[in-house]
């Protein structure tokens, strides 16, 4: 561990893997008056993750592997100056983003580096502010920073802001695919607002799944309402997920509102030959095999 001076105090310079998340299962209930939606969600970290370094500096700078990511638009540098106006400080710091999560995907890659920003930060300012806190000041810019603060296998309710832990999800491996297209998650969202399909209802019987174990259950049991509208649009989300089970996988669903798409597998080797077949069938495909893990923010010390 690397220790720099500060005016009155220690600092320590940091690494942390913000981890991508998949939704397990995603249902859209209704429609608050703000324009925001309910939803019932279960949604696991998994081990797929951006490398977020944190150092002290004289100003906020976010910079990123991802060259259009870097700058003050960037959901990790608002999410900086957010906990810097709340918590009322001076002190600046230097953000260097490593993305692995793709882009835009449904993988809350913009989230976990934002949470990564506020639980660094913490660290690095000595704010020491709980977790809880840091998920409030987190939840007034993206639905799923809370989540990606705690990670791990929970039930997300409201505007996503309602967490539950449940069962964590069986070790087991997951091949995520990505084609190479923008979905905009605005207009999901709005198709199911003009399409209106019934709401899924079926939470309990993910959650029964998980809390036995039960990988093959778990498997039939992934649903998500926000496909009902993206595989019409999106013939190349459909696409994966062929490519995902007819080479093995025990069950398929997209993440959150795409392009993403996650196959389960019995175990790794399956995992490996799965990913090997999409990679084969569809090179421009983004193919990465992955495993839940338990928490959303891995702080290392550097």
């Amino acid at each position: 561990m690397r220790l720099v001076s500060g005016a009155n105090t220690y600092h320590t310079m940091l690494s942390i893997k913000a981890h991508a998340k998949i939704n397990l299962y995603l249902d859209v209930i209704s429609r608050y008056p703000n324009g925001y939606h309910q939803i019932e969600s279960v949604m696991q970290s998994i081990s797929l993750h951006d490398l977020i370094e944190i150092s002290p500096a004289q100003e906020l700078i976010v910079s990123c592997t991802e060259e259009t990511l870097s700058g003050e638009e960037n959901l990790a540098f608002r999410a900086a100056l957010e906990l810097r106006k709340q918590a009322v400080v001076k002190a600046g710091a230097s953000l260097n983003i490593i993305k692995h999560i793709p882009v835009a995907a449904g993988l809350a890659g913009g989230s976990a580096d934002a949470a990564a920003a506020l639980t660094g930060l913490n660290i690095l300012w000595g704010l020491n502010l709980p977790r809880e806190e840091l998920q409030g000041i987190g939840a007034g810019l993206g639905a799923d920073i809370p989540f990606c603060l705690a990670g791990g296998t929970l039930l997300a309710q409201g505007k996503g802001d309602i967490l539950t832990k449940l069962n964590p999800m069986p070790d087991t491996a997951i091949v995520v695919i990505t084609p190479p297209l923008h979905v905009s998650t605005a207009e999901i969202y709005h198709a199911i607002d003009e399409e209106r399909p019934a709401p899924l209802n079926a939470k309990d019987t993910i959650v029964e799944a998980l809390s036995g174990r039960d990988l093959g259950q778990i498997a039939v049991s992934l649903d998500n309402l926000l496909e009902t509208v993206a595989l019409k649009r999106y013939p190349a989300i459909s696409r994966a997920k062929q490519l995902g089970v007819t080479a093995g996988g025990i069950g398929a669903l997209m993440s959150g509102s795409g392009p993403t798409v996650f196959i389960l597998c019995e175990d790794l080797r399956s995992a490996n030959a799965i990913a090997d077949s999409v990679k084969s069938a569809e090179p421009e495909f983004f193919v990465n095999v992955a495993k839940p893990v338990n928490n959303g923010i891995e702080v290392l010390w550097v």
